[in-house]
């Protein structure tokens, strides 16, 4: 799905309607003023706005993993329902391990440092749980306990989200196959049964359907006719999940982090139900901690006062490099404000949400596009400055024809405080690049221009575009590894109430 997105986001790049004659050219000046008042630049609060998400985030898991601790313990396990309160809390300390899912989710970590933690996290508690067992625990006994509790829920999310690209579309996905899963499952029960030992005689219709068909295109028409039955209510939910994400009831975060403890309570509960049946499915009622916690720390989350507009430019067919750096920065900056970029193939497995997808499957996708200039004031009016239930703000992607795109970098500029640029591999040949930095050097209310720079930027010929720029407005940053301290450097610029602060 993400690379059949990727492929008609390229062919409606390259098929846009002719230039406006009326736009703006190249040559013409590159002068532009802003009347806005600029909000605060606050790295500080930045980080007050991480810690208290990440807070969030483990209390909410601890009270999922206590609560289902709690359920299972009455329900599942073989007890007498007796359990003191040491077993429930130290019960639920290992089924709280998703807290690290949830980090890891935030702070944009690599799937093997994900992995690593989780692995760090068990280690951590194992003295607690051995101490508090009422029976002699080895370690092997202790880690097959971790095993059994994390070991299949852990393979599971690793499918669904080491892969950018998978991680960016299955999650969202799955609640309609789900559905179209369901329709198999019941309908090839309802064979199951016409088919049964203990039926003397199946219908007429069915011996008629198997001596056809035969029985392995019989089980597959019941398997996969019922999709046609169940196809509009699976879109239904799609075009549902995508309302529902464009009116704020969820953020991209809030959805991953939900979809990964249904999935850890979905198995566990499943797991149980061989021994004590549906009472295990009593688990599932932990999962409701996280809407409920959400909605009581909403204005704990939420920012107060005017907040920064980020533009982020950078030089385009370099995806591994801008993947990481919007991980690694871009990320960071929603906790203090929104960001504007020109949509491009090289974010989607960053930046593709619930309304794009169900927007290309609807067949809509170029209604997103900006057909010239005297389109940019409305989808600027339209741009998204509210704060998500998280307290962080989305990313405004604006969809551009080649013939589009020079009108609305220049209403973007206009519309942002701070600028990051990734000039790393820029080169004279950089048409694009080169139009960017003048139309920056022009607009004298943008507060902070952070550039990054490798071995490879022709950095020349970029300050010769920057021309006459005031001194201390364009800061250079050597970004030729872009590790964690690096990125804390490129926040700390683009932050800091001075420059150079």
């Amino acid at each position: 799905m993400a690379a059949l997105y990727r492929r008609r986001m390229l062919a409606l790049m390259r098929s846009g309607p002719a230039p406006d004659a009326h736009a703006p050219s190249q040559d013409d000046a590159l002068t532009l003023q802003s009347q806005r008042q600029p909000p605060p630049l606050d790295l500080t609060a930045n980080r007050r706005a991480a810690t208290r998400l990440l807070l969030t985030l483990s209390v909410i898991s601890l009270l999922v993993g206590l609560t289902q601790s709690g359920l299972a313990l009455v329900f599942d396990y073989e007890t007498d329902r007796d359990f003191s309160i040491k077993q429930w809390l130290v019960v639920g300390l290992i089924f709280a391990w998703p807290m690290v899912l949830a980090w890891g989710l935030l702070l944009r970590w690599s799937w093997l440092r994900m992995l690593a933690s989780v692995l760090v996290y068990f280690a951590a508690i194992t003295p607690v749980v051995m101490l508090a067992s009422n029976q002699a625990q080895t370690l092997v006994d202790v880690w097959t306990l971790y095993g059994i509790a994390a070991a299949t829920p852990m393979l599971v999310v690793l499918l669904i989200g080491a892969s950018g690209r998978i991680r960016v579309t299955a999650p969202y996905l799955l609640p309609l196959f789900l559905v179209l899963m369901l329709a198999s499952h019941l309908s090839l029960d309802l064979l199951a049964g016409l088919t049964a030992k203990d039926i003397p005689n199946w219908p007429g219709w069915l011996k008629s359907l198997t001596g056809v068909l035969g029985a392995y295109a019989t089980m597959a028409l019941f398997a996969l006719g019922p999709w046609l039955l169940a196809a509009w209510p699976a879109y239904a939910l799609g075009l549902g999940m995508a309302t529902a994400y464009r009116h704020k009831r969820y953020s991209d975060l809030v959805y991953m982090f939900a979809a990964y403890w249904l999935l850890v309570l979905a198995i566990g509960a499943l797991t149980g139900l061989a021994s004590v049946g549906v009472a295990a499915l009593w688990q599932l009622l932990a999962w409701f901690w996280i809407p409920l916690g959400l909605f009581l720390l909403r204005g704990w989350l939420t920012p107060s006062g005017p907040v920064p507009t980020l533009l982020v430019l950078r030089v385009f067919q370099r995806d591994a490099q801008v993947e990481a750096l919007f991980d690694r920065v871009v990320e960071r900056w929603r906790l203090s404000g929104n960001a504007l970029l020109i949509a491009g193939t090289d974010l989607i497995s960053r930046t593709l949400d619930p309304d794009d997808l169900f927007a290309f499957m609807n067949g809509r996708l170029a209604d997103r596009f900006i057909a010239s200039s005297d389109d940019v004031p409305r989808r600027l009016a339209e741009l998204d400055r509210l704060p998500d239930p998280d307290g962080r703000y989305r990313v405004n992607e604006f969809y551009c024809f080649d013939t589009t795109w020079q009108p609305t970098l220049r209403a973007l500029v206009e519309s942002s405080d701070v600028v990051l640029m990734d000039l790393r591999g820029f080169q004279p040949e950089n048409l694009g690049c080169r139009f960017e930095l003048r139309v920056l050097a022009g607009a004298p209310h943008l507060r902070r221009l952070a550039l990054l720079h490798d071995a490879h930027t022709a950095r020349e010929a970029a300050e010769s575009d920057i021309g006459q720029a005031s001194e201390g407005r364009f800061v250079w940053l050597d970004a030729e590894r872009l590790g964690q301290r690096k990125a804390g450097e490129i926040l700390e610029a683009l932050l800091s109430a001075e420059p150079g602060s």
